[in-house]
């Protein structure tokens, strides 16, 4: 029997804290951004968090307790992991509720990650659609600095600067917004995560569950979350959508998805649901989209949207957009490129000849047309697909387009992978090959190259150092999205079952 706390056991209490204190810090940035201090702020989060400890724990799987009779040894990792998780998860929240506390960031030794921030390029593209100036997308309007911010471009669509500009609307300035912005991402994607390993459930699901911290510890989520890259959010909604669709509750999908395709590579679950015939979930995401775009044109004027067509949309098309990483001194940022159209590029620093921007074009729309076939592939037999498979399918699609772009840096473009190896190593069977086969990929997935402030290998180590990383990250999307359909993952074992050595149940009871 296990120790319990009243009628909870230890296990899931202590699952249920490590789960509210990282909500309970990622409130405690938006708190800050009011004007109290942390320390008042992460007070009152976790004041305020312990109160759902307990309501969370009853509806935990009970299949947990127990867990630590069972199994001491990886009870204690676990908890060991949390901890850590929760201590990298604070320092990345002081640094983003006070940007002077560069120490304690993700990558604290690294000045370019210190200074970048995605978001500042969001901001300043809201506050020149507010302006109505001619066209947002001039590089020209970016060459500045937001605070201690060294200003990103913006390379959405117009529709996205809805959710900034609502920022602004409410008096916040850079600062208080970053914060905010922070708290968002981090709550969606958490939210996300859970979600989706609810809906899968039973065994599947739970094992998923456990290996939640190793995603959320790892540098593609916190360092991103940290940069204010809208990536990490666009992906959790997109699946968030996908599992309301299968609920039955298109419109509710269509809200979500509507607005994660203006970041362009969700799109690929539209063409995902049209190949499926599931014409309710499309018309909604459709509708919605049209409905943000909409409020956009309203809120912004034409503006945005003329300088999107005629002046962005063309440099994308081209490749300009990206000419910067063609500049001399640029090289670290090739290298962690992760783009299937940027091998060019990094072929092209190898002194492979014929490597042109042209090249890359074309490329990438070859890419482009395949992940449309594997999507069509995918759609076609999702009914005989499990919620695991189906969950991991959605993710690793994701993923694929994504790596369409022509700049896609390694801590973005790992977390769809990530993510997606916590699915399948949450299905593979419970052997020492298993296990190894898991932990390497765990390593090569999360491995984000810092700029620099560290001893680095040189240039061409560092270039074939990351596309190693991305290569494995492709190798298992590829893999999922072309395995067998079966149905075995939406099964349930008990604590006391023992499955085949083969069984994809045999890694995931508990």
């Amino acid at each position: 029997m296990s120790t319990t706390i009243g009628k909870l056991s230890i296990e899931r209490v202590v699952i249920a804290l490590t789960a509210t204190l990282i909500g309970a810090l990622l409130v405690a940035v938006s708190i800050k951004a009011l004007g109290i201090s942390f320390t008042s702020s992460i007070a009152a989060s976790i004041l305020l968090a312990s109160a759902f400890v307990a309501p969370v724990a009853r509806r935990l799987p009970v299949e947990w307790d127990g867990m630590f009779r069972r199994h001491p040894v990886i009870s204690l990792l676990w908890l060991l992991l949390a901890l850590l998780t929760i201590l990298r998860t604070a320092g990345v929240a002081l640094y983003m509720a006070d940007p002077t506390q560069a120490q304690a960031s993700a990558f604290w030794f690294d000045d370019f990650y210190i200074r970048h921030n995605c978001f500042s390029g969001y901001w300043q593209a809201a506050l020149l659609a507010g302006d109505r100036v001619e066209n947002l997308y001039d590089p020209v309007h970016y060459t500045g600095w937001a605070g201690r911010f060294k200003l990103d471009e913006f390379l959405y669509l117009p529709q996205f600067l809805i959710l900034p500009k609502a920022g602004i609307a409410l008096g916040a300035d850079f600062t208080q917004l970053r914060a905010v912005w922070f708290s968002l991402e981090g709550i969606i994607l958490s939210v996300g995560m859970l979600a989706t390993c609810i809906w899968i459930k039973n065994a599947v699901g739970r094992a998923a569950a456990l290996l939640l911290p190793l995603v959320w510890i790892a540098s593609p989520i916190l360092l991103t979350l940290q940069l204010g890259n809208f990536q990490l959010a666009a992906i959790a909604l997109s699946v968030m959508a996908m599992i309301l669709f299968e609920k039955d509750r298109p419109m509710a999908g269509g809200v979500l998805l509507g607005f994660a395709v203006f970041k362009l590579f969700p799109g690929i679950l539209g063409v995902y649901l049209l190949f499926a015939k599931r014409w309710r979930a499309a018309v909604w995401t459709f509708t919605f989209a049209i409905f943000y775009t909409l409020i956009a044109y309203a809120w912004m004027g034409e503006q945005p949207f003329t300088a999107f067509v005629n002046f962005h949309l063309p440099r994308m098309a081209s490749g300009e957009a990206w000419a910067f990483l063609e500049q001399e001194g640029l090289g670290a940022f090739v290298a962690i490129n992760d783009s299937v159209p940027g091998l060019v590029l990094k072929l092209k620093m190898l002194h492979v000849s014929g490597m042109t921007r042209a090249l890359e074009m074309q490329l990438s729309w070859a890419w482009t047309f395949l992940v449309v076939i594997l999507t069509a592939i995918c759609a076609r037999r999702s009914t005989a697909m499990s919620r695991s498979q189906l969950a991991a399918t959605w993710i690793a699609l994701l993923a694929l387009a994504s790596f369409r772009s022509p700049f896609l840096p390694d801590h973005a473009g790992l977390f769809a992978p990530l993510w997606l190896w916590s699915i399948v190593a949450a299905s593979c069977s419970r052997t020492p090959r298993n296990y190894f086969l898991m932990a390497i990929a765990w390593l090569l997935i999360e491995a984000v190259l810092p700029v620099g402030g560290m001893p680095l290998p040189d240039e061409t180590n560092r270039l074939l150092l990351s596309t190693v990383s991305q290569f494995a990250s492709l190798f298992l999307c590829l893999w999922v999205v072309l395995r067998k359909p079966v149905k075995t993952g939406d099964l349930d074992v008990s604590p006391s079952a023992t499955p085949s050595r083969n069984s994809p149940l045999a890694a995931t009871h508990v």
